[in-house]
């Protein structure tokens, strides 16, 4: 394999020739800077991404990782598509290390040999589109891809990687995508003063290589590969069982009346109301979905050749369920119209969607509770009654997601902006902000008879760290583990014993970062599962890939434990999450003991206990 590491600050750079998986890759040069001595913005912060290695269908996603302002410790999150036209430049891995002087671009090609330049920016660019744009007007003549960052990586810990498919000199409507969790947008701006990286060339895969995988898996399942891929991939391209497709069609009817509403309020919601509410986004939501985008099929994919075409796109939105979910019925919001102007704010501005619709919810709620005011803020309070939703009619529910929408979006840009002191203690992060607004606003916390903290949905990590939970009411969203925000737990909507959960965590662990450390589209993962171990010893000599992962996670653990180990958990509204899924499914026993509400931490010392013995992980409890 081909790699480079790149000094920012002297523009010069050093191709290294060593296998190495992209997640492994970044792992490698975190320990080898030690950086768990510095600060996330610190230029040592070794900003790292790699492609996909195997030449399947979905085996070309782009993994970024670094050390995470928000989570603390070692973090990484991918991107379709991306990795398909990175592998023109004919390398594997890239490194960043120092700090350009000036906001710059990063350019990366390889037509006759590699090159490596930097450009100054000097227009004041704002949204991920306009950095893409400039990028474009560049390179117009060049078969390229680029990864941007906006606004939000400027001056907040939430700043995501976006990249948009070129094709013909113009982007691809609908194949937008992100590399959003834990902040990776911001520590590419803030440590390295990068605002996009831009990628061309004309290099291209090993043919061997390419049929040698299909003969495995065609070997295997006895059909032709394309024919495996649809077969097992109709929940992203088109279920006819729902009659709808993707994450966006399909979720809500999955998990019903358990998604997120009212910043994680479902556990003072009855069951019989959330149903009504669900009716509300069925109706709402999913009709209009079907109706712009599932009908009309339009239906596009992350950049590579992929039959899936999973991105689903109506009015110049790309249809996503947790980004909808996290800034749309976690705010309130169930009008899709409204619920677009929101997300294509938080997206434009450059957010992890998830992250800042969890930290948005939390803030309504803060303004609902009275613990922060408008004055303070500049925005409104938001209507977050439920009741009102359900009794409302048409109109009022209109009204009601206008409202909202507003003040998400106002809240949005203040917080981009910095707009004042508060704005910069939000924009650390719901964890950091509650220990800091806990002791600024004393007197309001005894007179409410809550912390700012008790009402935000976060999992935390050592003194500082956190990330927001993915949309899905579940307790593997909730543990402390090594890394939490990613799909390495057990997701299902159910309520299990600690260690019957953590066995099944460990057990997606083994899938979930085999698959990501080999840069596949997790939506690809079942199809490949039965097969995986025999590509990856036929194509890269890896004897057992999941007992690799399993060494791997543990390297990671090494890693983060040199910053922190589990917390507990700190949020009262997290613990209230917890003991009414044991209600919800009728787990007798735990419903029980969570009468006693220490027994959370109880509950969360077995799973913990229980999933570091199976990878055997000295992490402490």
């Amino acid at each position: 394999m081909k790699n480079v590491l790149i000094n920012a600050t002297t523009k010069k750079f050093e191709i290294i020739e060593k296998t190495f998986l992209p997640i492994s890759w970044g792992l490698y040069w975190h320990n080898k800077f030690e950086t768990w001595k510095y600060d996330p913005y610190d230029e040592k912060n070794v900003f790292c991404f790699g492609r996909g290695v195997l030449p399947v269908v979905g085996g070309h996603r782009l993994i970024f990782s670094f050390r995470s302002p928000l989570w603390d410790g070692f973090y990484f999150s991918s991107m379709g598509g991306a990795g398909y036209q990175f592998k023109s430049t004919g390398l594997n891995n890239v490194a960043i290390i120092g700090r350009c002087e000036k906001p710059s671009i990063m350019v990366i090609e390889n037509e006759e040999n590699l090159r490596i330049d930097f450009i100054e920016v000097k227009e004041e660019l704002k949204t991920v589109y306009d950095v893409s744009e400039y990028i474009l007007n560049l390179f117009k003549d060049k078969n390229l891809r680029s990864v941007v960052v906006g606004e939000a990586s400027k001056r907040t810990n939430m700043g995501g990687l976006f990249s948009q498919t070129v094709r013909g000199g113009k982007f691809v409507e609908g194949s937008e995508d992100w590399a959003a969790r834990g902040g990776g947008g911001s520590v590419l701006y803030r440590a390295h003063n990068i605002m996009g990286i831009v990628f061309f060339g004309n290099q291209d895969e090993n043919k061997e290589d390419k049929d040698k995988a299909k003969e495995i898996v065609e070997n295997y399942y006895k059909k032709p590969m394309s024919k495996v891929i649809l077969e097992h991939t109709s929940k992203y391209r088109y279920d006819e069982k729902t009659g709808t497709g993707g994450t966006f069609g399909n979720n809500w009817i999955l998990y019903k009346e358990k998604v997120p509403i009212f910043n994680w309020r479902m556990p003072y919601i009855s069951v019989e109301d959330r149903k009504k509410i669900l009716e509300k986004i069925l109706k709402f939501y999913l009709e209009t979905f079907n109706k712009e985008a599932i009908e009309p099929k339009k239906w596009a994919n992350c950049g590579e050749p992929c039959p899936v075409l999973c991105k689903k796109y109506r009015n110049k939105n790309k249809m996503d369920y947790e980004p909808y979910s996290a800034n749309g019925t976690l705010l309130g919001i169930f009008d899709l119209y409204e619920a677009d102007r929101v997300v294509k704010t938080a997206d434009a501005l450059g957010f992890d969607a998830i992250e800042i619709g969890n930290l948005t919810a939390w803030i309504f709620e803060l303004l609902d509770l009275q613990l922060l005011n408008e004055e303070e803020l500049g925005i409104k309070k938001p209507i977050f009654d439920h009741k009102r939703i359900i009794e409302g009619e048409n109109g009022e529910i209109k009204e009601i997601a206008k409202h909202n929408a507003d003040q998400a979006i106002a809240f949005m840009y203040k917080l981009a902006e910095n707009s004042n002191e508060l704005y910069k203690i939000l924009s650390l992060g719901k964890r950091k902000a509650s220990k800091i607004l806990n002791e600024k606003f004393k007197n309001r916390t005894a007179k409410i008879g809550k912390k700012f903290n008790d009402v935000a949905v976060y999992v935390p990590f050592g003194d500082w760290g956190e990330i927001a939970p993915n949309l899905y009411w579940t307790p593997g969203f909730f543990m402390p583990f090594v890394i939490q925000g990613r799909y390495l737990t057990y997701y299902k909507p159910e309520f299990n014993d600690p260690e019957k959960l953590a066995d099944l965590v460990v057990d997606s662990i083994k899938l979930e970062l085999t698959v990501e450390n080999l840069g596949i589209c997790r939506f690809h993962r079942k199809w490949l599962k039965p097969v995986l171990k025999d590509l990856v010893r036929e194509l890269l000599g890896i004897e057992d890939i999941v007992e690799e992962t399993v060494k791997l996670y543990g390297e990671i653990c090494n890693y983060n434990k040199k910053i922190g180990y589990p917390a507990k958990i700190e949020s009262e509204r997290v613990k209230d999450l917890i003991i009414a899924l044991a209600k919800e499914f009728n787990n007798e026993y735990w419903t029980k003991k969570f009468e006693n509400r220490e027994c959370v931490d109880e509950y969360v010392k077995r799973v913990l206990e229980r999933y570091s013995d199976l990878l055997n992980i000295d992490w402490k409890l």
